[in-house]
């Protein structure tokens, strides 16, 4: 099995709603989002995805987020936009929309350098 990782970047504020503390206002990180995929086939390049193409795809998923209240965006307008969340969020979407021979394994969202959250499905 073959392993890819793509780490991108986005700026956000949010706020955690009914939170017992200080992120309960409205507040904003420099979110990195790290993606592992997996697969064993190799195309006839021997590549199991063009990293560009794979970059291009999580970039999509994120852009809706990029200086934004992530709070506006759905589905974070009915959702407590938590890293946990959020890494549900990217990994369920990405699953929907790479290649079929391409699976999404895990997904790392951090919101400082020292924080972060890993969501690997069920």
């Amino acid at each position: 099995m073959y392993k890819l990782n793509v780490t991108t970047h986005f700026s956000a504020a949010h706020r955690l709603k009914f939170y017992p503390g200080e992120c309960e206002r409205i507040h904003g990180h420099n979110y990195k989002i790290k993606v592992t995929v997996a697969g064993d086939d190799l195309d006839e390049l021997g590549m199991l995805m063009d990293l560009m193409v794979l970059r291009t795809i999580v970039n999509e998923c994120v852009q809706p987020f990029d200086h934004r209240l992530i709070n506006d965006v759905a589905p974070f307008d009915s959702i407590n936009p938590t890293s946990e969340n959020l890494a549900n969020y990217i990994f369920t979407w990405l699953k929907k929309n790479l290649p079929n021979k391409v699976t999404v394994t895990q997904v790392e969202v951090g919101e400082t350098e020292e924080l972060s959250v890993i969501y690997s499905g069920t």
